[in-house]
């Protein structure tokens, strides 16, 4: 079914959609432009739709009735908390649910995940044990906070917030969009990342000329095949809905997963609307199949 019909269809199903975006995270402004932007879709498909810029206060929350498509990054939008809120009051909303959210935010228990599944995930420590590695906190996303480590004296002076130290792995850095059409789940061509600066950083990811994506990756068809095969597990096993990206490097030892994102950036820098452009699915499709999806759960 395309866009147009599924678009005619929601609007039928339902009066209103809220997009919520926004919060108080540090990744506040990143949410904002993905959900200006689903928000413009839903309107190119004839779907009466209302942005709600979120101030991160749950009181705010209870002015929402709508369902919702939540276009959140960060806590308390991307951890379980705002799911949950909805799940008590009866409030549909796109993306997973409660658990495979808390545990794709947290990035230890994600790793411990892999690890439980026989797949291959950099080893992480408390304390630095060997250079270079890479910090990075244990909770958040945009690699806000991540740092590249060479030398143990860069290692010294740690945030106090949660953080770890993960082993550094030289490879292909990769991103695995994964979306869910018509009920049918879909590994979208894999997306290679070459970033300007050091690692794939902040800047690297939202600035434009940031980074070269490359979409669909020049990879053996071996390879394309093991990574879907692997990433549907990981969606499955984790219990995801609607989309989701997974983080990855090709090594030479093969393929180490990094993290899970539940709610994967929609703006236009976004990895998720690249790799779709190169399956030449659009983004109105995923997103209203991700709503249509939603009423019905």
């Amino acid at each position: 079914m395309g866009s147009i019909n599924c678009g005619k269809e929601i609007a039928r199903e339902i009066p209103r959609v809220t997009v919520l975006c926004g919060g108080s995270s540090p990744e506040r402004d990143v949410s904002i432009l993905s959900g200006k932007n689903v928000q413009n879709i839903l309107e190119r498909n004839s779907i009466n739709s209302k942005l709600f810029v979120w101030n991160g206060n749950f009181d705010e929350l209870s002015k929402i009735s709508s369902p919702c498509f939540v276009a959140l990054h960060g806590a308390p939008g991307e951890d379980g908390s705002v799911q949950s809120y909805f799940e008590k009051r009866g409030i549909k909303y796109t993306g997973s649910g409660v658990e495979a959210c808390k545990t794709t935010f947290d990035k230890i228990a994600t790793k411990e995940f892999f690890k439980s599944k026989g797949l291959k995930t950099p080893r992480w420590w408390k304390t630095c044990k060997k250079t270079p590695c890479v910090l990075k906190p244990r909770f958040g996303g945009s690699s806000l906070g991540v740092k590249l480590c060479f030398t143990k004296r860069m290692c010294e002076h740690i945030p106090e917030e949660e953080y770890f130290f993960e082993e550094y792995i030289d490879g292909r850095e990769i991103s695995i969009s994964i979306v869910e059409i018509n009920g049918k789940v879909e590994v979208l061509p894999v997306l290679e990342i070459i970033p300007s600066n050091t690692f794939y950083d902040y800047e690297s990811k939202y600035q434009k000329g940031g980074s070269k994506l490359i979409a669909p990756a020049a990879l053996k068809n071996s390879e394309i095949e093991e990574i879907s095969i692997v990433s549907k597990e990981i969606y499955n096993g984790l219990g995801l809905k609607d989309f989701a990206r997974i983080d990855g490097i090709i090594s030479k030892d093969g393929v180490y997963f990094l993290e899970v994102n539940s709610i994967p950036g929609m703006t236009e820098f976004s990895d998720l609307p690249a790799s779709a452009r190169a399956g030449r699915i659009s983004m109105d499709e995923i997103i209203l199949s991700a709503l249509r999806s939603s009423i019905r759960r």
